[in-house]
């Protein structure tokens, strides 16, 4: 029960505070012992304030341990760990086929810059850049090496695939872009099942 009590407030107490109130309070109550009793105080004084002391050093050593160790911000990103570039393309590819888009193996080129998963849909040549996918930040640089590839390899449309955000540049370039695109965030763990959550996958 005492613990219960205490723990409040000891936890907003520095341990540091305590300790100077011991001293100084060692140091008050020798000097009334001092100026009351005289010269015969100063085992009475000296007993007083080292008991007051000692009581004030375990209170700031207990204090101490009720203070809450700081944790660190949770990882964002953590859950990317759960899942390999392979499992990210299956589960790309298996959305797409649900909504009826045709699903090719990426040309050997197309692999070779970092495209996972190759598309047809309605005539047009989809390709899905997934091998950078878990940086935490898609910058300018990134956004215009995508469109470059996409160039180079004659696709309609290039989707970056990220677990992380884009810069404000980036989202800038992707707007003035309608070639590339952004499948990213919440939206890309949305494709995962629920039962391969990070918490439940073994």
């Amino acid at each position: 029960m005492d613990k219960t009590k205490t723990a409040p407030i000891l936890s907003r107490v520095k341990s540091w505070q305590l300790v100077g109130l011991g001293i100084s309070g060692w140091v008050a109550l020798y000097s009334a012992a001092v100026i009351s009793w005289g010269a015969s105080s100063l085992i009475v004084g000296n007993a007083q304030g080292g008991c007051f002391a000692v009581t004030m050093t375990l209170a700031g050593l207990e204090a101490r341990r009720f203070q809450k160790p700081a944790f660190a911000a949770a990882d964002p990103l953590q859950w990317t760990g759960a899942f390999t570039i392979e499992e990210v393309n299956q589960a790309i590819a298996k959305t797409l086929k649900s909504q009826d888009v045709r699903v090719e193996s990426p040309h050997p080129l197309e692999a070779q810059m970092g495209f996972g998963v190759r598309a047809i849909n309605g005539g047009r040549t989809l390709l899905f850049e997934t091998e950078r996918w878990r940086e935490p930040v898609i910058d300018l640089a990134h956004a215009t090496a995508t469109d470059e590839n996409r160039k180079k390899v004659y696709a309609d449309q290039a989707i970056i695939v990220g677990a992380g955000k884009p810069d404000e540049a980036a989202r800038g370039f992707v707007a003035t872009h309608p070639a590339i695109k952004f499948l990213i965030g919440e939206e890309l763990k949305g494709l995962f099942p629920v039962g391969q959550s990070p918490d439940k996958k073994v």
